[in-house]
């Protein structure tokens, strides 16, 4: 998955975990990052949003991490 299909999935996330504050933070670094072309740390930001929001043993973070 690319920066910007992980950055979906986050969004989509949100809101469905217990600490849905911290995945909000992520997220928006990883926007941040996106638009400043830090792709790698934009994509890592993303995907621990995912994992604040789901738990690494969910599916969708799974396939994102690859």
């Amino acid at each position: 998955m690319n920066t910007h299909e992980v950055i979906i999935l986050a969004r989509k996330h949100l809101g469905t975990g217990v600490m849905d504050s911290s995945a909000r933070l992520c997220l928006e670094d990883a926007l941040r990052l996106h638009e400043a072309g830090d792709l790698p740390n934009a994509k890592a930001r993303a995907l621990k949003s995912i994992n604040y929001s789901v738990g690494f043993f969910h599916p969708d973070y799974r396939r994102a991490s690859l």
